[in-house]
């Protein structure tokens, strides 16, 4: 097992197999912040910071607070996701694995810096189109701690990290370009 693996089950042991966006705390927060420092996010841009661990626990708190679906805030039992993937052709989408990075804002892709670190769907790099996928899954199908590393590492990504990317409903699928 993984360091990742390793605090997940962790932290989900003890909060009773389910670690909430509602239900961390603080302790929690500063448990994410020095596993996301230490492990596969070795860096980050609290690394800049004397106290790197705080500036962790402060961008997770500001998520938390902000609402729903802009942040992290008052997430629903059944959120509504999106995910933007590039196919040749629509029939190429594996309906049953949709993949595990999605995010919350249904007009993020809008903003410029949402493809940046993105090259393989970037809209002018490869061929085939871009679609944007609507899903909807449980909120036990989030992985929190991961969610909250994405979003304080990749901000403009407004990410949200799926545990089993086979428990999601497609809602629908639309061409953009």
């Amino acid at each position: 097992m993984n360091l990742q693996e390793n605090i997940r089950r962790i932290l989900r042991e003890e909060t009773n197999d389910y670690l909430g966006f509602n239900d961390l705390s603080e302790n929690d927060l500063y448990n994410i912040s020095e596993w996301g420092l230490n492990g596969e996010y070795y860096y980050s841009s609290c690394n800049d910071y004397d106290n790197p661990v705080e500036c962790g626990v402060k961008d997770f708190k500001e998520f938390l607070t902000t609402p729903w679906p802009l942040e992290l805030g008052n997430v629903p039992n059944n959120p509504i996701i999106y995910r933007i993937v590039k196919l040749k052709n629509l029939e190429d989408l594996n309906r049953i694995n949709l993949g595990y990075s999605w995010f919350s804002n249904p007009k993020q892709y809008e903003k410029d810096c949402f493809f940046d670190m993105l090259d393989h769907i970037k809209p002018n790099r490869f061929n085939g189109s871009i679609y944007i996928l609507e899903g909807k899954t449980n909120i036990k199908n989030i992985d929190v701690p991961r969610t909250l590393w994405e979003r304080s590492t990749q901000w403009c990504e407004n990410e949200i990290v799926i545990i089993n990317d086979s428990e999601i409903e497609l809602l629908s699928v639309k061409k953009l370009n």
